[in-house]
């Protein structure tokens, strides 16, 4: 089976977050000092897929992979980072 898209990857992972972790991976997310950043208004009150696009649409679909494995790293999500590495196989 062909690997998924990076985006479609990210929208099943922050889906299968707990709501606490997801909650976490949103503030990590806009908390970031590194540019782009991403504006609070962006991600408040979003859903799973709103944030995969806003991802993507920052970072691109490359950029954003990296982000969200270094934000589940951070957040100590490493075995959602593994599931997002083994589902894109390393895009």
């Amino acid at each position: 089976m062909p690997p998924k898209t990076i985006k479609m990857a990210l929208a099943e992972m922050l889906e299968d977050l707990k709501k606490q972790d997801f909650e976490k991976f949103c503030h990590r997310l806009v908390d970031r000092r590194e540019e782009p950043r991403v504006r609070r208004n962006r991600v408040a009150d979003k859903n799973f897929l709103e944030i995969a696009d806003v991802l993507v649409s920052t970072f691109t679909e490359p950029g954003a992979l990296q982000v969200a494995l270094e934000i589940l790293r951070e957040i100590d999500c490493n075995e959602d980072a593994s599931g997002l590495v083994r589902a894109t196989r390393g895009q």
